[in-house]
């Protein structure tokens, strides 16, 4: 797996604080957690132990595309509609 997309209306709190150190400790190299009403995406790459090196959050007008496939960008309001 090179990209995983987790899609949050009700829960990012507790994906972020519960999820995402689980696919960090699991060696996933990118995580994207869209958070529906804050209408971010947070991009998390660079896994270390439980927790991500490094760790962005990208509004809906900012492009962003995964580290593995830099070419392939999108508009992160398309995965906010």
């Amino acid at each position: 797996m090179l990209l995983l997309i987790e899609v949050a209306d009700t829960t990012a709190a507790w994906d972020r604080r519960h999820k995402v150190p689980l696919y960090a400790a699991a060696g996933v190299p990118e995580v994207w957690l869209v958070d529906l009403p804050a209408r971010t995406v947070e991009v998390c790459r660079r896994p270390k132990g439980a927790t991500y090196q490094e760790v962005r959050l990208v509004g809906p007008d900012e492009s962003l595309a995964p580290e593995a496939f830099p070419h392939a960008s999108l508009l992160a309001g398309n995965l906010l509609a």
